[in-house]
């Protein structure tokens, strides 16, 4: 059981290799994966500068599409005719997996954890969280996480989580999509930091709603600096209420940089109305 559990790891491992590309530049090697026939997945920071590109120890053209800063995610259109990997469902906690790189190289790993939405340092949000027991080695950055039947769960990063993470299957799509659109994916930034504010009756009854996001710091020199003010009471951003930090995150994630956005703040027992011109999130912040 045990020779013919390897044998069909290392198939797997082989069948997907002519799908991969690798990547050479200035800060070292990382992986590529073919999601068509013309374009590949890998991370952005290890794309920053792009290199030499190179399929099955050729060298292939390639230029960046666009980049998702905030998942480390980077589209890339390839000259060649590349053989599409397949996608597979969320794992389940104890099944083994693969993380592969160009090479060919793989690890071993177990699924530890699989968990709900989190959001990225940048404040990107990631459809599931994946957590696989083992440190991603060097060079595996923006290679795929393979099932044991040979299906993609996701793209590997070290980047956004000490020791390295899975953004899921969906998450990878839905960034490419919005890249093959617009060329971003980037959030819109505020610049405030906030909470949660439950309303008092009188409020809600003004509103329309139990609870608002408190501004609790304004970030100088950002899109909120002279629109809002710490102490005010945001109860909508683009005509989306907002009854908390989650959905003033979601809201944020929906709309790209440079998007001017209608504000809603209570002041007293008057809601007044303001625009900011959403920009481009830095880490960590909101």
């Amino acid at each position: 059981m045990l020779r013919a559990l390897s044998d069909e790891l290392a198939a797997a491992v082989a069948a997907i290799q002519p799908s991969l590309l690798q990547h050479r530049g200035r800060r070292g090697t990382s992986t590529l994966f073919a999601i068509d026939e013309h374009h590949a997945v890998g991370s952005a920071h290890g794309l920053r500068r792009l290199g030499e590109v190179s399929a099955g120890g050729h060298a292939v053209d390639a230029h960046v599409v666009g980049r998702a800063q905030g998942l480390d995610l980077a589209l890339v259109r390839v000259d060649a005719s590349l053989p599409p990997t397949r996608w597979a469902t969320l794992p389940q906690v104890g099944h083994l997996v693969l993380p592969v790189a160009a090479g060919p190289r793989a690890t071993l790993g177990l699924i530890a954890a699989v968990g709900g939405e989190w959001h990225s340092p940048h404040g990107a949000a990631v459809d599931a969280w994946i957590e696989v027991d083992g440190t991603l080695p060097p060079g595996f950055s923006g290679g795929p996480l393979l099932a044991a039947d040979g299906g993609v769960i996701g793209m590997n990063t070290r980047r956004l989580v000490r020791g390295g993470t899975t953004l899921p299957a969906s998450t990878v799509a839905a960034a490419v999509e919005a890249l093959l659109a617009r060329g971003s994916v980037d959030p819109g930034f505020l610049g405030i930091g906030a909470a949660r504010a439950t309303l008092t009756d009188e409020q809600s009854a003004v509103a329309g709603q139990a609870a608002a996001l408190l501004v609790v710091a304004v970030e100088p020199g950002s899109p909120a600096e002279g629109v809002l003010t710490v102490g005010d009471i945001v109860l909508s951003v683009a005509e989306q209420a907002v009854e908390g930090v989650a959905s003033f995150r979601a809201v944020l994630d929906a709309h790209a940089p440079d998007t001017e956005v209608a504000l809603a703040v209570l002041q007293g027992d008057t809601v007044v109305h303001r625009c900011a011109t959403l920009g481009t999130r830095p880490s960590r912040c909101c």
